[in-house]
């Protein structure tokens, strides 16, 4: 099974009940809420993802999926209390941050 695992980390107020729309080669194709995980199954190959809430989004990410291999990503709000309202306008294209990790069970 070839997939992308895409981990939201736990966010105590920065978009807690709000969900984040997932982007894979520029369509939507899942939704991801607060401390929560989604499964999304796709061709071997190279795709791009990116995360985006309202105007503001993480960059974009390259990722090279193997036949049968899992990607692990994980995401969350990079904005803070004091930087909020720099991150939904100056830095929207870095409002949430997007990387990919290691198979967690290694």
């Amino acid at each position: 099974m070839t997939q992308l695992v895409i981990r939201r980390s736990k966010s105590l107020w920065q978009d807690r009940i709000r969900d984040y729309i997932i982007f894979i080669d520029g369509k939507e194709t899942a939704r991801i809420g607060n401390n929560d995980e989604a499964e999304i199954q796709v061709d071997p190959g190279t795709h791009s993802v990116r995360l985006q809430i309202d105007w503001c989004h993480s960059p974009e990410v390259q990722v090279l999926v193997s036949p049968g291999e899992t990607i692990y990503l994980e995401c969350g709000p990079n904005a803070n209390p004091f930087l909020a309202l720099l991150y939904i306008t100056v830095w929207n294209d870095k409002y949430i941050w997007l990387r990919q990790v290691p198979d967690p069970a290694l």
